[in-house]
């Protein structure tokens, strides 16, 4: 065993001091810069963003952007990142990051919000040269996608939205689309022809989905969300509608005699919803006022006009003025414009002839001479109704006077059958009551001698019973020898079981009833 001298344990002990220390000292330290760490990220670094509001974050440090881009592709690149922060805590060094909090974008309900996107590949130059102005996933440009009723976190450097109201179709109309975008499709016919096509062909005027042009496809009644930059929507209405020709509108033809006709009339119509694109191409758009409405002015109107100034001069003004031709005239020209703007897909549902003005000079004489006649109708009219008034009051009289008569004979009659019915009861009612009296009359008798025979018996029962018993009594005299000494057995029979014993002299008056029963004493003393 070695011992150290006292200098080198001092020197010993001092050491280990200094690396105690040392180590306490190193701990405080590493604890100092954790909570300073702490403090710098909680007071500094944090990033508190409240609901409905989002962060777009800017890096101060990295690689440069490549030419023409203000977006960083990702983290390692500085400036404005895509990616922005949603709602949340989070923590971001400021000597590395910046950032900025913006409110969310709110689209409303029946809105749409169209995308412009500042990053992304620019269009080539084919593209640019076949006219394509719509952006697809991924390219600079106007998006092709549209963004729904929401909230969205938009990076106002990466992309700007338009809010735009959504395409509403009412009840009763459809919408027809017209594209903007796609490839283009050759048109095969001219605009300008309005001949029908032949049935169950396409139309060559409308284009298919992704083709630029109007849309085979319509839109139904609701709320649709299209890209107002790459679609246009016209609204179509296919509910009825009512056109008047009247004033300066009025149908106006010659008679078959020469005479300056006017005809005042109400057509109603509409257009096949199936059919609207075609319509909208062929021959244009629907107004309120009809004199900007095209379907009218070119399709409708001179059907009218056409087939109403052909078939109007078949008749005579004396047919309009009596009006015998009117109904032939109206469903002859129904039936002519109905086949003439069905193939077109305009649907003809009603024509209505409302008035038919003919010329004042002819139109004055025969109308009075029509009246003349219906005046002298009216006349013959009336006196066959007083004739037949007449007749029905005599008719009526007779059968007033037949009534009567049939109702005396019948009253009459009544007063006999209710006279003979009462007299019918009354014998009816005596009968019974004679019957009855009878009956009472027999049961009388009966129950008498019932009674009587019933006495009878009694009397009978009573002689024999009588009988019966005085002859049983004979008999017991008859076998007692004497009559007192039946009578002396049935007062002992009676009395002896009531007694137990009897004290009494011999020679008294109690005694001597026993006197006959009871033998002497030989010394003729007492009794036994």
């Amino acid at each position: 065993m070695s011992i150290v001298p006292f200098p080198k344990f001092s020197r010993f002990v001092s050491a280990r001091r200094g690396q105690a220390a040392a180590v306490t000292l190193g701990i405080v330290a590493v604890i100092a810069l954790f909570v300073l760490w702490q403090v710098w990220q909680w007071f500094f670094c944090r990033i508190e963003i409240e609901p409905g509001m989002f962060g777009i974050l800017i890096a101060k440090m990295g690689k440069d952007l490549p030419p023409g881009e203000i977006i960083a592709p990702d983290a390692s690149y500085k400036g404005i990142q895509l990616n922005v922060l949603p709602e949340g805590r989070h923590f971001y060094d400021p000597i590395f990051w910046d950032w900025e909090l913006l409110p969310m974008l709110e689209i409303p309900n029946k809105h749409l919000g169209v995308q412009l996107c500042f990053y992304g590949k620019d269009f080539t130059e084919e593209e640019l040269a076949a006219g394509k102005v719509i952006a697809e996933k991924g390219e600079k440009g106007l998006q092709r996608d549209v963004l729904m009723p929401g909230r969205y976190r938009i990076n106002k450097y990466a992309e700007a939205v338009e809010v735009h109201p959504a395409v509403e179709v009412p009840a009763g109309f459809v919408g027809v689309v017209t594209w903007f975008g796609g490839t283009t499709q050759p048109l095969t016919s001219s605009t300008a022809d309005l001949q029908p096509e032949p049935e169950g062909r396409a139309s060559e005027f409308l284009v298919e989905s992704g083709r630029k042009g109007v849309s085979r496809e319509v839109l139904t009644p609701g709320v649709h969300y299209l890209n107002p930059y790459l679609c246009r929507v016209t609204l179509m209405d296919c509910r009825s509608q009512r056109f008047e020709l009247s004033g300066n509108d009025a149908l106006r033809f010659p008679s078959s005699d020469a005479f300056d006709m006017t005809v005042l009339m109400t057509v109603e119509w509409a257009i096949d919803p199936a059919r609207a694109p075609e319509i909208f191409v062929r021959i244009g758009e629907l107004d309120a006022n009809h004199e900007k409405n095209e379907i009218l002015q070119k399709v409708v109107i001179p059907a009218i006009r056409g087939y109403g100034r052909i078939e109007g001069s078949k008749y005579t003004a004396l047919d309009y003025i009596s009006g015998n031709s009117r109904q032939a005239f109206q469903n002859t020209l129904f039936e002519k414009i109905r086949a003439t703007c069905g193939p077109k897909g305009i649907l003809i549902k009603s024509v209505l002839i409302n008035d038919i003005e003919p010329p004042q000079e002819i139109a004055t004489p025969i109308r009075e001479r029509e009246i003349a006649k219906e005046e002298l109708n009216r006349n013959k009219n009336q006196l066959l109704q007083a004739q037949a008034e007449q007749s029905l009051a005599r008719s009526e009289e007779m059968v007033k006077l037949e009534r009567d008569r049939v109702a005396a004979s019948t009253q009459n009659k009544v007063k006999i059958i209710d006279a003979t019915n009462k007299q019918k009861v009354a014998l009816i009612n005596q009968e019974r009551r004679l019957q009855m009296e009878a009956t009472l009359l027999e049961a009388a008798r009966r129950e008498a001698e019932a009674i009587l025979s019933r006495g009878r018996a009694e009397s009978d029962v009573v002689l024999l019973a009588a009988t019966a018993e005085a002859e049983a009594i004979k008999k017991s005299i008859e076998a007692f020898k004497t009559a007192e000494n039946y009578a002396y057995f049935e007062f002992v029979s009676r009395v002896a079981p009531a007694m137990q014993s009897i004290f009494a002299n011999t020679e008294g008056v109690f005694g001597r009833i026993f006197q006959n029963i009871v033998a002497p004493r030989r010394d003729e003393k007492g009794g036994n």
